[in-house]
């Protein structure tokens, strides 16, 4: 299965779940006049305070020399700098990483450049980020069983697999988006946004149909920052001929800060939906409208700036 991500902006941050097999493509072009550039896998999403980076690749025009490394508990291992430099300002270059078990593979313009062993698990890596000096044209993953962002972990669907278009960037809110192929045990929904800066609430629905008040609703998450007398609680409920549910309110915490970003993932699986933010599962929710199938329109709306929308 494959998928790809064509003239993202810089920098671009993006989920992603590595196993042996995976393969990474990164085609760009050098910026004039720019430094340096970074190609990193990493743990979690912030590229301003980074504690855990497994492979840093980092290419300086002003060395001439291309810098691996690994940073662990807030510590740099040993640099690597050994190798060519493939990579000239203005000219467009191919960058393609493959994840083995013990090392990562890089080819750069599809000739060899260098062996990185592993010194932490892949299975640290949850995302993708390209920043510094470069135009991203496209970004491209192939992956065994899943396609980039599968953080919370499962199995592939029965059937057969597709890949269902490049990510939504910066959909307006209220965003109504109708589901490729529906609902089904398997799909995840991935959504990223940032809370505006003095929000009162803002509101996920997996529903049927793209009306404002559609009469099924498989499941609501509703982030009530300053609502009526809700603060910071995370209602779930469900709607059915227009009747709506018993609410869940019971959330170990209150994932979702001001200003701050987050990832969201929504797993659905037999029984229930399952739900992680910035990579930490946060809640499940069992299905009360059986009928998966009739679940086909994500709809957002509130007190948030989204930044991608991603179905898989």
């Amino acid at each position: 299965m494959s998928g790809t991500i064509s003239y993202p902006p810089t920098p671009y941050v993006g989920s992603i779940s590595l196993q042996d097999g995976t393969t990474i493509s990164i085609q760009g072009v050098p910026e004039h006049f720019q430094t340096q550039f970074v190609i990193a896998l990493q743990n979690g999403s912030n590229i301003n305070q980074r504690s855990e980076i497994p492979f840093w690749f980092n290419p300086r025009f002003n060395e001439n020399q291309v810098v691996r490394n690994t940073l662990s508990g807030n510590s740099w291992g040993p640099e690597e700098r050994h190798g060519g430099f493939p990579f000239q300002q203005g000219q467009m270059f191919d960058v393609q990483i493959l994840v083995r078990s013990k090392k990562y593979k890089v080819d750069v313009n599809r000739q060899h450049f260098e062996t990185y062993r592993h010194r932490t698990p892949i299975s640290a890596v949850t995302h993708l980020v390209v920043e510094g000096g470069i135009k991203i044209h496209n970004i491209h993953f192939e992956n065994p069983y899943l396609l980039p962002g599968a953080g919370i972990g499962c199995p592939p669907p029965p059937g057969p697999l597709m890949y269902l278009g490049p990510p939504i960037y910066n959909p307006p809110t209220p965003c109504v988006q109708n589901i490729p192929g529906g609902i089904y045990p398997g799909r995840m929904i991935f959504i990223s946004g940032v809370p505006s800066s003095n929000p009162t609430r803002f509101s996920i629905y997996l529903q049927n149909g793209m009306d404002y008040e559609p009469g099924h609703i498989g499941l609501v998450v509703d982030a009530r920052f300053s609502f009526h007398s809700d603060r910071n609680v995370l209602v779930r409920n469900h709607r059915e001929h227009g009747n709506w549910g018993r609410e869940e309110r019971e959330v170990s915490r209150f994932p979702f800060i001001p200003n701050v970003p987050f990832d969201m993932i929504i797993l659905i699986e037999d029984s229930q939906y399952k739900v992680a933010v910035n990579n930490q599962h946060l809640l499940e929710f069992h299905h009360r409208i059986k009928s998966l199938s009739s679940i086909d329109t994500l709809r957002i709306d509130g007190s948030v700036a989204l930044t991608q929308i991603r179905f898989q």
